[in-house]
């Protein structure tokens, strides 16, 4: 029978990315291989896993971290049917590996993986870990970290850091220079959906940022909600001429046309800066389950890739002051960007696929 890996979780793309470059990666050594997903109704995964091309299966669970009560009660008593189901899934695939992600279904799915005696592995991207992945991270077979600092807070004994899976282009970015002559081209992102309080906090920081209009070119994605709003604070300010958009794409392009990036601190986006080396202002998610966002950057920060903004420090003021004190000093600049490329781990997908293929048949 060909060699199938299951990939348990999802959720988030911060959780799904990763693990189809994984299952790309497992496919592309050997061509009789399958690869299959499960995750819930309720993740992003529901779209991103089909039409990245790969089948999906679905349990009923749900979050009981941050719940509130009611909710909590409803989850508690939906584990025992997605038990069920997961042991019913991994029975009909019988996978030779399976991987948990993090996210809801990761739980009954390696733990029904584990009593059919079927060896398993989770990825954790971020610094700081889901309560999924530190529970499973007991009695999994190995568990491999996007962050060294992850391992101790999983407090594995079989603990492994391969980095974060991240998409070739992102390298490739690396080696190019931005685009812009005299000027200096700042991009702000907040993810697909944009943020509001990234998109507030900069168009406040265009007054502060006047003086710089004849030597800086801005790129803004602000997400589909905030864009008209934004688009009228460029129009009124000194930089009436820079690119506000709903959604960027290749994302891969935009960053190494930058000099400077403004962003969240989610572990894709992390890895990504660092594998084009660029510097960046971190602005965290302040919401983010443990504070992971700002536990991300700060791994940049501290090795001088970075300069972290929390949402309660957060003032228009100061954005603007960390964005021309990096883009006023070239070399500061260029400094930030090759510490922030070396954090980066080109072969990550490479080595979690290898532990793959090292774990198959080991139980």
């Amino acid at each position: 029978m060909a060699e199938t890996l299951m990939v348990a979780g999802g959720g988030t793309g911060g959780h799904i990315y990763p693990a189809i470059a994984i299952a790309r990666e497992f496919l592309a050594r050997d061509a009789s291989r399958r690869v299959t997903f499960v995750g819930t109704q309720r993740g992003l995964e529901k779209t991103i896993v089909p039409k990245a091309g790969f089948p999906l299966e679905f349990i009923d669970v749900g979050g009981l971290k941050g719940k509130g009560p009611v909710d909590l009660i409803k989850n508690l008593f939906r584990l025992p049917l997605g038990f069920v189901q997961a042991w019913k899934l991994v029975g009909k695939h019988r996978p030779s590996v399976v991987l948990g992600v993090g996210g809801y279904s990761s739980g009954p799915v390696l733990l029904a993986a584990k009593l059919r005696g079927i060896p398993t592995i989770v990825h954790e991207s971020n610094a700081y870990p889901g309560l999924t992945n530190r529970l499973l991270a007991r009695f999994v077979s190995v568990v491999a970290v996007g962050f060294e600092e992850a391992l101790g807070r999983m407090k594995a004994k079989n603990g492994v850091v391969t980095g974060n899976p991240i998409r070739a282009e992102f390298f490739l970015t690396s080696n190019q220079q931005p685009a812009t002559s005299n000027r200096r081209r700042l991009l702000i992102f907040g993810g697909s959906q944009g943020s509001r309080v990234i998109n507030n906090a900069m168009t406040a920081a265009l007054m502060f940022l006047a003086r710089m209009k004849d030597e800086l070119e801005i790129v803004h994605q602000t997400g589909p909600h905030d864009l008209d709003t934004v688009q009228a604070a460029y129009r009124a300010s000194a930089f009436a001429s820079a690119r506000v958009v709903p959604y960027l794409d290749p994302m891969a392009d935009e960053i190494a046309a930058a000099d400077l990036v403004v962003s969240r601190a989610g572990a894709m986006t992390v890895g990504e800066l660092a594998a084009a080396g660029r510097p960046s202002v971190f602005i965290p998610f302040a919401a983010a389950t443990n504070n992971h966002q700002e536990l991300n950057a700060r791994v940049v920060e501290k090795a001088g890739g970075g300069v972290v903004i929390t949402e309660a420090d957060l003032t228009p003021e100061r954005l603007a002051a960390a964005i021309a004190d990096i883009l006023g000093d070239a070399q500061k600049a260029r400094h930030m960007g090759e510490a922030a490329g070396g954090l980066a781990v080109p072969d990550a997908t490479k080595k979690i696929v290898d532990y793959i293929e090292k774990i198959e048949g080991s139980v």
